[in-house]
């Protein structure tokens, strides 16, 4: 049989030759040793002196074992164990205070299954467990997934004791011997290796050695992950940010474990994050060693975020090196693990990180003489001419244009957003070029343009505000040598002014991107104006970076300056006709990592509607919060009501588009692998409708979907009339224009108010020849709540107390109101795939006498041709002839008889 130090010499060697395995080298001094500790059985003198009938222990680390097993040695701080190693605690200061040793041998007894052995493991501060297995003998069997019968696993305490561990390392064999070893490392503290027979056997057995491992060492199989942190509440999450990776090596990341068998079911993610527009992410795969043939669940994948549903840049599962660069902002390397696989020579992948600044600061900013612009543009600009061209910070006017992708956006450029070679959006750096005390970038719009700034990154050292940033309305230089000439220049036109010291990073340290800092403009021109100091060093260089944008407030909407992304179309102010979009080419949104909602509100005027017209749609993308169970993504229904998004998670996990009433009411939603065959997708209301365009997680890597959506404003006048002040008439719906589309939808939303100033009963005749549920459309009437505009939100909140609802089903039905009831409310509500058809028509019954006590009596039926005359007329008749009779006879007592009966008369 081969003596343990030669075995571990062969096991060395097979280390040379596949240098990716690695564990502790453990060597002991002696030759031909009967085991670990022992040279020989007999030949040494006994404890307490009593002859030479010992064993002979090694002369380093090894104690006799004493009566309980003479012709044996254990390691100093395990002899009481030689009896049997099994349920066990080894402890690293224990076993270094007597033995000098932070490693030993484990050989286990021989059991008789079914059986277990556990052995508690307690490093030092600043150690990691590690496990060397070279021999299993009937423990267990691998059915092609798992172990059954039997195993070896590593794991923390708490897990094995609370009989979880089904992600935990398990090892099983029939009759196995590793050269070279199966390592396993835990660095979560205290650990167990459990040795379980589950299965009748007649000897089980297994050997193995263990180190403690000092986490501190940078070599080898002292392996710990350099520059970043760990994600809190995760198993194996980290973070890295070229913050904390300055210089080469600075950072260094691995698998769970390495360099030994990595945790089976895992799945760990090291996201990759950059400050500035500038850097790229660089990741030197120094080895990768993972199972032969088991691509589908041991792989590294590599996307262009920081979600796992973000584009797929790199998939690896079987190379031994290679090395991935790619730009920021984030991206995200997916480590998988499948079951644990024999033969257990694989051990994950190490990989060292470098973040690459590629910008170049050489030269000047380069000079692209842009296309001629349109004559609206040059009329607008005309007046600037004279300021640009005498410019201190730039005697040459420099233009930047999409000719080159924006170049080196710095000190001295101007950049036109109008023309064929305009840029419409862009980043900025003033560390793009030669460093000057005084740095001006002008932001030249179309007449219809405002412009949008977002700062990144900067650094202001000088105090006092001697440095400082300020971003100024229109086109500004810097008129003299001191700031108190270039304040009183600008004045207060500062939309936004930071002063130094300051220092501003893109994220905060947890990886964040922080609150964006930004300014819209009035008008179509801005300049950004830096002051610094008179001489700078690298490490203390004062500079600024951010986004810009072009928005062309006639055809994109009114730009909101509160948000990040929305804007407002009205009636009578926007085009009629017009197309929305995605914002994908926008580089103010390169800080931005979270849920993108971006929306365009329509809003008509009031003798207006408005078709908002989805065409062209991408597939969208589901992004299910951690722990989801049982989540099956998002699906559209479209039916008589609309389109539905249907998802088991709240809708903001889910790219989708969205048409919402002014009210929050869903017309359409659209969501997942929405079937082309199904667009276009057709919203007509005659209230304001907002057009949300939502991505779940968005980054600038990962831009979001596509879509292309069209509108148009109608000039109608569906609602008609608001108020009514008659005492009878008719309200009758008015045919439009259809599209003819599958999922074609009418929203509407009236209110109508009757109102009279005298008391009345009030009779409303309501009919339709359609036939559909009231969930398609309704009409409804309300008491009148006393409160309300002529606007649309004032109309609504006029409708008081339900009185009465008509579905289109009832065909026709004549409802009576109260009696003095004189203003009342109706509401239609509709969205319906037809245009909803109805007649509303109304009469009164009116009394004009202001001293009535009761209710008026009913008008007897007409007769012939001839209509019977009001019972109000009759009395006044009857008052008129008994007021004549009575001046003709004035005797007092026929006097006071006749007042008497003319005011019993007028009470009636």
């Amino acid at each position: 049989m081969r003596t343990a130090p030669a075995l571990l010499l062969l096991a060395a060697a097979c280390a040379v030759a596949s240098a990716q395995i690695a564990w502790t080298p453990i060597f002991l001094d002696g030759s031909s040793q009967v085991d670990l500790w022992t040279q020989s059985s007999t030949g040494c003198a006994c404890p307490g002196g009593a002859g030479e009938d010992c064993a002979c222990c090694v002369r380093d680390g090894a104690c006799p074992c004493g009566d309980i097993a003479p012709a044996r040695c254990a390691q100093c701080g395990l002899e009481q164990y030689c009896a049997s190693m099994c349920n066990i605690t080894i402890d690293s200061r224990i076993l270094k205070s007597k033995s000098g040793k932070t490693f030993g041998q484990i050989k286990s007894p021989s059991i008789e299954g079914p059986g277990a052995c556990s052995y508690f493991l307690q490093p030092d501060a600043g150690q990691r467990v590690e496990i060397q297995i070279y021999r299993l003998v009937s423990v267990g069997r691998f059915n092609g997934s798992s172990c059954v019968g039997g195993w070896l696993q590593l794991g923390s305490a708490s897990a094995v004791r609370g009989a979880g561990g089904a992600a935990e390392m398990r090892l099983c064999g029939a009759n196995e011997r590793y050269t070279p070893p199966v390592v396993l490392f835990a660095d979560h503290g205290a650990s167990t290796l459990e040795f379980r027979i589950i299965e009748k056997t007649v000897r089980s057995q297994f050997l193995a050695f263990f180190s403690f491992t000092s986490l501190s060492n940078t070599q080898g199989v002292g392996f710990h992950p350099r520059g970043g942190s760990r994600i809190p509440q995760t198993d194996c999450d980290w973070l890295y940010q070229d913050v904390s990776c300055r210089g080469p090596g600075a950072c260094v990341l691995a698998s769970p474990g390495y360099p030994g068998l990595y945790p089976p079911h895992r799945r760990c993610r090291y996201l990759f994050a950059t400050n500035s527009v500038h850097t790229r992410v660089k990741i030197i795969f120094n080895s990768i060693l993972l199972p032969r043939n088991h691509c589908a669940t041991d792989y590294l994948t590599l996307r262009a975020g920081s979600s796992p549903s973000a584009p797929l840049l790199a998939s690896l599962c079987s190379e031994r090196s290679t090395t991935l660069e790619h730009p920021g902002p984030n991206l995200l390397l997916e480590f998988n693990s499948g079951a644990l696989v024999p033969p257990y020579d694989y051990n994950g992948f190490i990989a060292k990180l470098e973040f690459v600044e590629r910008i170049d600061s050489s030269g000047p900013p380069p000079t692209v003489v842009a296309a001629s612009p349109p004559l609206a543009a040059l009329t607008h600009v005309s007046q600037h001419v004279d300021r640009i061209s005498s410019l201190e910070t730039n005697a040459v006017s420099n233009e930047v244009s999409n000719n080159n992708g924006g170049g080196h956006i710095g000190c001295g450029a101007t950049v036109r957003g109008y023309g064929a070679g305009g840029l419409r959006s862009g980043h900025f750096d003033t560390r793009a070029t030669a460093w000057r005390t005084q740095c001006a970038i002008h932001l030249l719009g179309a007449p219809t343009d405002v412009v949008q700034v977002s700062l990144f990154n900067y650094n202001l050292r000088l105090q006092s505000c001697r440095s400082h940033i300020e971003i100024v309305e229109g086109l500004h230089e810097f008129v003299g040598r001191g700031e108190r000439g270039d304040r009183s220049e600008r004045g207060d036109r500062a939309l936004l002014r930071v002063c130094g010291p300051a220092v501003r990073e893109a994220r905060d340290p947890s990886g964040r991107f922080l609150i964006r800092q930004a300014v819209t403009s009035k008008g179509a021109n801005l300049t950004i104006l830096v002051r610094r100091a008179a001489t700078q060093s690298v490490d203390e260089e004062e500079f600024v970076d951010g986004g810009f944008a072009f928005h062309d407030e006639q055809h994109e909407g009114t730009a909101s300056p509160d948000d990040t992304c929305a804007s407002t179309h009205y009636g009578l102010a926007a085009p009629a006709h017009g197309g929305v979009s995605a914002p994908s080419h926008h580089h103010i949104f390169w800080n931005i990592e979270e849920r993108l909602l971006c929306t365009h509100r329509f809003i008509p005027a009031a003798n207006q509607s408005v078709t908002i017209e989805i065409q062209r749609l991408d597939r969208m993308w589901s992004a299910e919060p951690p722990g989801t169970v049982g989540a099956a993504g998002c699906r559209t229904a479209c039916g008589d009501a609309g389109c539905e998004c249907r998802a088991n998670t709240p809708l903001h996990y889910h790219d989708h588009v969205a048409l919402v009433a002014g009210d929050g009411t869903h017309l359409s939603c659209l969501c997942g692998d929405f079937q082309a065959a199904w667009l276009p997708v057709v919203v007509r209301s005659w209230t304001s409708v907002r057009l949300e365009y939502s991505v779940a997680h968005y980054t600038y890597a990962s831009r979001g979907f596509e879509y292309a959506a069209a509108y148009s404003f109608n000039d109608d006048a569906m609602c008609g009339q608001r108020t009514y002040t008659t005492h009878s008439g008719e309200i009758t719906s008015k045919n439009v224009s259809v599209t003819g589309s599958l999922n074609e939808f009418f929203y509407q939303q009236c209110t109508w108010i009757l109102d009279s100033n005298v008391e009345r009963q009030l009779f409303i005749d309501i009919s339709s020849e359609q036939d559909k549920s009231c969930g398609s459309w309704n009409i409804t009437l309300h008491e009148w709540s006393g409160s309300g505009t002529h606007s649309e939100v004032g109309l609504q909140a006029a409708a008081g107390e339900l009185l009465y609802t008509f579905c289109a089903r009832h065909k026709n039905h004549t409802y009576t109101l109260p009696w003095r009831l004189n203003t009342v409310v109706i509401r239609l509500v509709a969205l319906s795939r037809v245009q909803p058809l109805y007649t509303i028509r109304w009469r009164s019954q009116v009394v004009r006498a202001n001293n009535r006590l009761g209710p008026p009596t009913p008008a007897p039926a007409a007769s012939g041709t001839a209509a019977t005359l009001d019972k109000t007329a009759l009395t006044y008749i009857l008052i008129f002839f008994l007021l004549s009779w009575c001046k003709q006879n004035l005797a007092p007592s026929v006097l006071i008889k006749c007042s008497t009966v003319i005011v019993v008369l007028k009470v009636m």
